[in-house]
């Protein structure tokens, strides 16, 4: 248990100090990059764009990335409502292997647009096919992703063999 609340705790403290604050500054920027004219995008950090630095494209794909970030920020949300499921001692709840295949679902999907929507990004505006067979951050998120689809079988099925026990006895 005490890894069980050493984990809550640093969740929770990754809750508070990052994601409540990042909420407001995501939903702000998300507006404000579609009203101004300023070079926001070098916040971005890409070098070598062909075209203006202020385009509609750059905009959209700035709240894509805007977005992707507040689905990660909902999924931090839904893992700490599960991880409450664990320290009331019902970690085969119904709720958590709900949460765990939603979280999952969430996470491999946005994973997989954002990958998609980077790659054409620097096609069209690097003007070059660029491959990377590393770790990504996108590639991350996909595996974390598959991990939390997994786990919800497992819980699943978990829950399964111990309503079957509970049964027999």
């Amino acid at each position: 248990m005490r890894k069980l609340l050493v984990l809550k705790t640093l969740v929770d403290y990754i809750w508070i100090i990052t994601c409540i604050p990042l909420i407001p500054i995501l939903l702000f920027l998300s507006i404000y990059i579609f009203f101004t004219n300023d070079p926001w995008v070098n916040w971005l950090s890409f070098e070598n764009i062909n075209g203006s630095v202020n385009s509609i494209e750059l905009k959209i794909y700035s709240l894509f990335l805007i977005l992707f970030a507040l689905t990660m920020i909902y999924c931090v949300y839904l893992f700490r409502n599960t991880l409450r499921k664990f320290q009331q001692r019902k970690p085969f709840d119904t709720l958590v292997i709900h949460t765990y295949k939603k979280l999952g679902k969430i996470m491999v999907i946005s994973g997989i647009v954002i990958t998609v929507i980077s790659f054409g990004f620097k096609i069209y505006y690097l003007s070059k096919l660029q491959l990377y067979f590393g770790i990504t951050p996108y590639l991350t998120v996909i595996g974390l992703g598959l991990f939390f689809l997994i786990l919800s079988e497992v819980f699943y099925i978990a829950k399964t063999a111990k309503e079957e026990n509970e049964l027999t006895i």
